[in-house]
């Protein structure tokens, strides 16, 4: 489709298009962090949409490297120099490496969601993830109900929508089908959004995605922006890159149609897989286990017990919750009759797993995301950033604390009862002596991007070594009393996804091609066990693997789980839950293994 351009002397710096009823600029994948040279672009943008005549301004998410507040901060002033209008959204950038807990965006730029009139026309923004850590985009519960009751009240009447969001509604949005379905009712002139740093155009799922240009080309030779503009009961889309006139060159790619969904799988005779629980909300973290219990958080701020024994009607199931306001990270741990969980409200709790009453809460120094673990009588856990501690689980007392200036924590840390470690989002790894707290040694593999950390990642520790993947890439074996580096490499392209045997001797890594690999542990170099096409396909869920009864169980981004031999490497079975990522497994001392997905599901995996 052609259009008109308009007079050359209102395209170099603004925008003009008389007699349009909406016209909206919008910013999408700006990445800015202090003093980079996106900075004095984002700078230049707003200079020129300025000088325009748009009526509001969207920001589709990622306005930062890596979510850390000192960037939202700086992003926020140069937002602030607008004369326009102006909302954001985050973006996975925001959602994936906040340091804050992904609280500070809300803090800064009043909500993570909106809707709001301009011009006759409804503007409808919400978030779509992922939360702490890699995975696919999604749309929490809640934001669903936001989206619904929103529509329903506000656009019944066939009112003009325009809905905005980071992620287009295909491939990497794993509830995108659900959200479509949302808004067909709706007159919704069409999506808005960004992320995938090519600029496009294409009908998905019956809803036409207008996806934006990034700040920063791919090839870093164009910079530039959008402008959408309402007219005449159609929504069009322009290009504006950064001193050049405004140019309608979107690619118009092929309709995409809904996939069709297929859950389940093909089970041994006497294998059970079941969903024995959803939620009203998404789930971020693992389960804690204890007899006949389980312990979970929500994203809407509820630690949740639930009663796992099987009931005549499973729909019915007994539950306790306790609302703590804001949104669990952190997978509780069982010990000495204490569920222990950090919080966002910098605090660690120790609360009573009978009652769900608060026991005792520790400070901590940023908001908690990471788990602990139970051994030796105590918990190990970092308090957030910045220190780690030992503690007693029932009263909360500090055995040791050491402050070593760490960076954010997220993924648990080890221990085989000499030795402590763990890694942080300050690319480094760390051991310290688990008597008493002394820092042993730390590693790091000399690179200075801080998303290449060992932030989100379970190390093992095992004959002598300490081992462990990172999203560079790489598998590492170090000495375990000396943090030396024994072997390093990137023969498998794995990610954040590891795990131990039962018996130390081997470690499992998935890779982003969906294999899951085992490897020997103790050896002066790398030493492949066997490797196993989990059939994933692209893979890069954080999901830990648990190796229980010989068989190690495995889960996708899309909400499949695999079970493969731990002897062989023979493929066993899979089988689809859910769309959502699996989080992360937990067995039962009866020999049931259960999964949390990030849709809200708990699903049990037992034997007949």
């Amino acid at each position: 489709m052609k259009f008109l351009l308009l007079p050359a002397v209102l395209l170099c710096t603004a925008f003009s298009l008389i007699g349009a009823e909406l016209k909206v600029a919008i910013l999408s994948d700006i990445h800015v962090s202090p003093g980079n040279p996106n900075e004095q672009r984002l700078q230049q943008a707003i200079a020129e949409i300025n000088e325009s005549d748009v009526d509001q301004v969207i920001v589709t998410g990622d306005l930062s490297n890596r979510g850390a507040t000192a960037e939202l901060v700086r992003v926020k002033e140069l937002l602030d120099q607008l004369n326009k209008p102006y909302r954001a959204l985050p973006g996975n950038h925001e959602t994936n490496w906040s340091d804050s807990g992904a609280l500070a965006f809300a803090e800064l730029f009043r909500s993570e969601r909106f809707a709001f009139e301009r011009n006759g026309v409804l503007l409808i923004g919400f978030s779509t993830g992922p939360y702490l850590k890699m995975g696919d985009g999604h749309v929490r519960a809640e934001d669903i109900a936001f989206l619904k009751d929103t529509l329903a009240e506000r656009a019944a009447d066939q009112k003009p929508v325009i809905v905005f969001c980071h992620y287009p509604l295909a491939d990497e949005l794993s509830n995108g089908v659900e959200i479509a379905e949302v808004l067909a009712p709706y007159h919704v002139l069409g999506l808005v959004c960004g992320h995938t740093h090519v600029q496009f155009r294409r009908n998905i799922y019956g809803i036409d995605n207008i996806v934006c240009r990034p700040l920063t080309s791919n090839d870093g030779k164009t910079f530039g922006y959008n402008f959408i503009v309402y007219d005449n009961g159609k929504l069009e889309a322009w290009e504006k890159r950064l001193g050049d006139p405004v140019e309608k060159d979107f690619n118009v790619r092929p309709p995409l149609k809904k996939p069709e969904i297929v859950f389940g799988g093909n089970l041994p005779v006497d294998v059970r897989v079941e969903t024995i629980w959803e939620e009203s909300a998404s789930i971020y973290t693992g389960a804690a286990v204890h007899g006949t219990e389980l312990f979970y958080g929500t994203s809407n701020g509820m630690l949740v017990r639930l009663l796992t024994t099987r009931l005549q009607n499973p729909a019915v199931r007994p539950v306790r919750t306790l609302e703590l306001g804001t949104p669990f990270y952190s997978t509780p741990v069982y010990a000495d009759d204490t569920v222990i969980i950090g919080s966002l409200q910098r605090k660690i709790l120790g609360i009573d797993p009978g009652t769900l009453k608060i026991r005792w809460e520790l400070p901590a120094n940023a908001p908690v995301t990471n788990t602990g673990i139970f051994a030796d009588g105590s918990v190990f856990m970092g308090l957030g950033s910045g220190s780690f501690a030992r503690l007693e689980p029932h009263s909360g007392k500090i055995v040791w604390q050491t402050d070593g200036g760490y960076g954010t924590f997220q993924g648990a840390p080890a221990t085989d009862g000499k030795i402590v470690v763990f890694g942080a989002w300050d690319t480094r790894l760390y051991a310290l002596d688990a008597v008493n707290g002394k820092q042993l040694w730390k590693w790091s593999s000399g690179s200075t991007q801080v998303l290449f950390s060992p932030g989100n990642v379970v190390p093992a520790i095992a004959a002598g070594q300490v081992l462990f993947v990172a999203p560079d890439r790489y598998m590492t074996a170090l000495d375990a009393a000396t943090g030396k580096q024994v072997w390093r490499t990137n023969r498998f392209k794995v990610r954040e996804s590891f795990g131990r045997s039962a018996d130390g001797k081997t470690v499992y890594a998935k890779t982003m091609d969906g294999l899951l690999i085992a490897v020997e542990t103790g050896r002066p170099e790398f030493t492949l066990r066997w490797q196993c096409d989990l059939k994933f396909g692209y893979e890069h869920a954080p999901c830990p693997m648990l190796e229980a009864n010989g068989v190690v169980y495995a889960g996708s981004r899309s909400g499949v789980i695999a079970a493969v031999d731990a002897a062989t490497g023979a493929l066993l079975w899979t089988y689809k839950v859910g769309t959502t990522s699996v989080n992360s497994f937990t067995a039962a001392p009866n020999g049931d293994v259960y999964a949390t997905l990030l849709e809200g599901k708990i699903v049990r995996i037992s034997r007949q």
